[in-house]
């Protein structure tokens, strides 16, 4: 577990690995830490790890990302070239 102040922004950041989310203990640690940083107002995220692989998916997006950039540029292209097309008639 890993827990980032953030005394500027008001906000707690509670970074959870997969064996503190299944730890009943560590659960019932957090419950006075909530109610702390409720009374001082602050923002409590709790992150949990996923179970997937991350350099794969994030693989996947920058693909995607790079997939869609592409057809825009074409699609502006395309665009581009049929106003010049109109234009000149």
């Amino acid at each position: 577990m890993i827990i980032e102040v953030l005394n500027k922004k008001k906000m707690v950041c509670i970074w959870l690995d997969h064996a503190d989310q299944e730890n009943p203990v560590i659960q019932d640690q957090l419950k006075p830490l909530y109610r702390e940083y409720k009374q001082k107002k602050y923002l409590v995220s709790v992150f949990y790890s996923g179970h997937e692989d991350l350099e794969q998916l994030t693989g996947d997006l920058l693909m995607y990302n790079r997939k869609k950039i592409e057809e825009n540029s074409i699609a502006a292209e395309k665009k581009k070239k049929m106003k010049s097309y109109e234009m000149a008639l």
